[in-house]
């Protein structure tokens, strides 16, 4: 039987180093996490190209003008494609718009940064104006209200787990699984900045789930300690430990045959959903290594805390 309650310390000093790493790379490399459209403002449009049209055409087409663009195929049949421009690049496409119209153009200059990219794609690829399925400039306020929106979601799932928890178990034990759903949500996020994975509602969503997956995972945990705790009469930490041992293979059974399907989405998936699956996939494997060494021993720390604060 492995002893992780011997090892509680080590584990906890782990998640602060990939912590302070995953931070550190991002701000102190990147400047920060990347942007994206959902969450920053940029142009949006989603055009039905001609057949002949595939995704590397248009991932040259745009790389040769040196604009970034991230290509959501929306349509197989109808070639349909979903095109996501960032601010950063809105100057270019206007300027790229004037040179082509000419620089003595009013109507180029008075052209807005969407309007400029939709001439720019009808001339390049031939295109009707029938073709041109919806044209939008979404701006930073939608940004800050996803962002907002998504904060909240994420600190209400929190508090009604552990108004849930409190009821279901003791109160130590909600903690230690709050502050371990909390760790699993700041080292997932560090991983993002980590990789640069650009910030969209698809994250968010993936964030909320690998959050319900920690917590399943924990209360299967938490429930066998409970259990184990009325019928023997070890210490509490032999308890914990006795606990983590019995449910382990479960665990372990349980992460696996999830990583399969989440796997499957960036084995065979569509390019769109690989950022998704790769926070799933992180998340998961960060949810079963949680449960195990950092709620569990938190509470096994709270616990001996606890009684050395009441004998003194």
């Amino acid at each position: 039987m492995f002893d992780f309650i011997k090892y509680k310390y080590v584990s906890i000093t782990f998640s602060t180093i990939l912590i302070a790493v995953g931070f550190g790379v991002t701000f102190g490399k990147y400047g920060g996490f990347a942007t994206s459209l959902d969450f920053d403002g940029g142009l949006r449009a989603v055009v039905e190209f001609p057949e002949n049209v595939e995704r590397k055409n248009l991932e040259e087409y745009f790389s040769t003008k040196n604009l970034e663009a991230v290509l959501v195929l929306m349509d197989k049949d109808k070639n349909d494609y979903q095109i996501d421009i960032g601010l950063g690049s809105v100057d270019q496409i206007k300027q790229l718009y004037i040179e082509r119209k000419g620089k003595d153009s009013i109507e180029a200059k008075q052209a807005s940064a969407i309007d400029a990219l939709i001439g720019l794609l009808q001339e390049d690829f031939k295109l009707e104006k029938k073709k041109i399925l919806s044209a939008n400039q979404v701006g930073s306020v939608v940004g800050a209200e996803l962002t907002s929106t998504g904060v909240s979601l994420l600190a209400l799932t929190l508090f009604f787990i552990m108004i849930y928890l409190s009821f279901r178990f003791q109160f130590k034990f909600a903690l230690g699984a709050i502050l371990a759903l909390i760790h699993d949500l700041v080292i997932t996020i560090a991983f993002i900045g980590f990789f640069q994975i650009k910030p969209s509602v698809p994250i968010i969503a993936a964030l909320l789930t690998l959050l319900g997956y920690s917590i399943n995972d924990t209360i299967v945990v938490f429930d066998r300690i409970r259990e184990n705790a009325g019928n023997l009469r070890d210490t509490f930490s032999q308890v914990i430990n006795l606990s983590i041992n019995q449910t382990l293979s479960r665990t372990f059974n349980t992460s696996v045959a999830t990583l399969i399907s989440v796997v499957a989405i960036i084995i065979g998936g569509a390019v769109e959903l690989y950022d998704f699956a790769y926070v799933l996939t992180f998340g998961i494997i960060l949810g079963t290594f949680s449960s195990v060494f950092i709620a569990a021993p938190l509470v096994d720390i709270y616990d001996t805390l606890s009684k050395r604060w009441k004998r003194s």
